[in-house]
C-alpha cells in the first residue's frame, strides 16, 4: 500500500475499535472491488466529508485476519461499510489459515498475491521489521496503526488435571506435564511469550522439561 501513513490509514481501519491490533507492510498496487469473509457484499454506510489533507492516498487494501475474536473489527467495519464510508472503497477482507501464512502474505503484498495489512500477533509485526522470522531474514517495514485486543489471552489446562487445582501458579503440573506437549499459536507470539512465562514463573522450564508446539488457532 504505496505511501500510506498511519495516521491516515488509522482514521479508515482504526475507527472501528480502539484498543486492537492492525499491522501493515509491503507495497501494494490493488485495485480489486471490495468482499467480505461471508462472500456478501458488505452494507452501505453515508460517506462523511473527509478533510482532503486526510483522505488516504489509496482507496484499496487486502486485509488478512486470523478466525479470532480479535479480528472482529476488521470483519465489522467491512460488513458495516465503514472503509468505504471514510474513503476507501476497494477493501477485501480475507481469512488467512495460519499466523506462518499471514506473515508471508505480508511479505508477498497484494502486487504479487498476498495482502496489504491484517490483524496479526504484536510481537510478529516487530520479529518481520526486524528479520528474525522472515524469508533470508529480511526486514519487512511494518506500521502498528491500531490494538485489536488487549490482555484478552488465556491459558487452557486440560480436565484431566482438574484435581490439581492449577491457578495462576504453575508448579502443581510440574510432574504432571514432565517431557509432555503443550501448545501455542506462533513462536516467539504474544500466546507463546505468556505461556513460557506462566510455565517458568512456576518453575517449569519450557525449553527443556516439556515440549511447546505451535498449532494453527483454527485447530485448536
Amino acid at each position: 500500500m504505496s505511501n500510506l501513513s498511519r495516521r491516515k490509514f488509522i482514521i479508515t481501519a482504526g475507527v472501528t475499535a480502539a484498543g486492537t491490533l492492525l499491522a501493515h507492510g509491503c507495497s501494494s498496487g490493488s485495485t480489486t472491488s471490495s468482499a467480505s469473509p461471508t462472500g456478501a457484499s458488505p452494507s452501505a454506510a453515508p460517506a462523511v466529508n473527509v478533510n482532503p489533507a486526510d483522505a488516504p492516498e489509496v482507496t484499496a487494501a487486502k486485509l488478512g485476519f486470523i478466525a479470532l475474536t480479535d479480528s472482529a473489527p476488521l470483519i465489522i467495519a467491512q460488513e458495516k461499510g465503514l472503509f468505504a464510508k471514510y474513503g476507501m472503497k476497494d477493501v477485501q477482507v480475507t481469512k488467512q489459515a495460519s499466523w506462518p501464512v499471514t506473515r508471508d502474505n505480508l511479505e508477498l503484498g497484494s502486487d504479487k498475491g498476498g495482502i496489504d495489512g491484517a490483524h496479526i500477533l504484536s510481537p510478529m509485526s516487530y520479529q518481520m521489521a526486524l528479520g528474525t522470522i522472515t524469508k533470508g531474514n529480511q526486514p519487512v517495514p511494518m506500521n502498528i496503526v491500531a490494538r485489536l485486543n488487549t490482555n484478552g489471552q488465556g491459558i487452557s489446562v486440560s480436565k484431566k488435571y482438574l484435581d490439581l487445582k492449577v491457578g495462576t501458579d504453575s508448579k502443581a503440573l510440574k510432574a504432571a506435564l514432565a517431557n509432555q506437549k503443550v501448545a501455542m499459536t506462533f513462536p516467539g507470539g504474544t500466546h507463546d511469550l505468556w505461556l513460557r512465562y506462566w510455565l517458568a514463573a512456576g518453575g517449569i522450564n519450557p525449553d527443556t522439561e516439556v515440549s511447546v508446539i505451535p498449532v494453527p488457532p483454527p485447530q485448536w
